[in-house]
């Protein structure tokens, strides 16, 4: 007996490598049916147009960003503050660093003004990440002026610019030409963040 397509799942991972590499106005449902090995009709049935195919792209990849990474926040919460939140940043710049198509699609979102997504209220922000600064700051370990709305703007735009504009510094940081060499990249980029926020190396 033959198993059943999942057309649905499909269409949206053959979406995901389209819309990344040419965003939603270059985008073409002939390549993303054609790559997925379906019928047209079915990416109608399923999401309406192709607006709705790239919506529901973006629910995707921000779902498994958090499927990835709220994980490592949890293990965080767990860890003193400073070495907690070097924990969650190392982290967030891994699943950067291994979802290449999120970061196509970002790219493009930001060129579009981030048309397809709501715009990022303070309650979007992780609340674990966030009470880890707030423990952090009662604890005397992070500057109590600098606030964390402000840290996470920081750092995650730091740490998801540096794969996407890491082609363009291999000739200055060979390590980063390899993906199995930017261990002490990373770890070196999160020291650099954590100074701006921490009131003393040793706190």
């Amino acid at each position: 007996m033959t198993a059943r397509r999942d057309t649905r799942a499909e269409l949206l991972a053959a979406a995901t490598e389209e819309f990344a590499r040419h965003g939603l106005p270059g985008a073409r449902v002939q390549a993303i049916v054609g790559s997925a090995r379906v019928n047209e009709r079915m990416l109608y049935h399923h999401f309406g147009s192709k607006e709705g195919l790239y919506r529901a792209v973006l629910e995707e990849a921000w779902g498994a960003l958090r499927r990835d990474w709220y994980p490592m926040l949890e293990d965080a919460a767990e860890m003193p503050p400073r070495e907690g939140m070097r924990h969650a940043l190392a982290g967030f710049f891994d699943v950067m660093w291994r979802r290449r198509a999120l970061r196509g699609l970002l790219l493009h979102e930001a060129w579009q003004g981030f048309t397809y997504r709501v715009p990022a209220g303070p309650e979007a922000l992780p609340p674990g990440l966030r009470e880890l600064y707030r423990r952090g700051q009662r604890a005397g370990v992070f500057h109590r002026d600098k606030s964390f709305e402000l840290f996470y703007c920081t750092v995650v735009g730091a740490l998801a610019a540096a794969p996407i504009l890491a082609g363009r510094f291999t000739g200055v940081l060979p390590a980063l030409a390899e993906q199995t060499a930017t261990e002490p990249i990373r770890d070196q980029m999160v020291a650099l963040l954590m100074d701006g926020v921490c009131r003393s190396a040793h706190g």
